[in-house]
């Protein structure tokens, strides 16, 4: 074959090397929610920065999947304010009591829209707080995190050890 017939090929070929090296990050999200591991796998997770607004959610591992399993789904969704992408972001006990953030855990969602069996939003009169972005680089930002989250009847649950990696993957 001539250096002529060869190019196209060779473009080919390294047009299809350049896509694999720029594919989307893995992601991962984990925590212990009460006296259970909450993990979340690729899928499960959503980042969408909006200015300065932020939205990251994830939910059991598998969730994602078709078809559906047949067992509950827990989700855990934080959105905060005061994001500047691309850089470190902290927000502590004093940041959430001036509700800059909204945290969700919902627990035992069925497949197909049933009600959940259990929802706790955020409680902000609780001083051990933390949501940092320790690290951001283009669309994908990684940090930490801890919550305590109360329902409606006044159930107390702790969310520690927190950790996450999450691309924005909106095109």
């Amino acid at each position: 074959m001539t250096a002529a017939r060869l190019a196209p090929l060779l473009a080919l070929v390294l047009l299809g090397a350049a896509a694999a090296v720029s594919a989307d990050t893995p992601q991962q999200f984990s925590a212990r929610v009460g006296d259970a591991v909450f993990t979340s796998d690729d899928d499960g997770i959503t980042l969408i920065p909006i200015g300065s607004r932020f939205t990251l959610s994830a939910s059991t591992a598998g969730a994602s999947a078709y078809p559906p399993p047949k067992t509950r789904i827990d989700r855990l969704s934080i959105v905060c304010d005061g994001f500047v992408p691309g850089q470190p972001f902290r927000l502590d006990a004093a940041a959430f009591s001036r509700s800059t953030c909204d945290v969700r855990y919902v627990y035992g969602t069925r497949p197909f829209g049933e009600a959940p069996e259990a929802e706790y939003p955020l409680d902000t009169s609780s001083d051990d707080q933390l949501f940092e972005v320790t690290a951001a680089r283009g669309k994908v930002i990684e940090g930490r995190f801890r919550f305590q989250l109360r329902d409606a009847a006044g159930r107390r649950l702790p969310v520690v050890d927190g950790r996450f990696v999450a691309e924005d993957r909106q095109y």
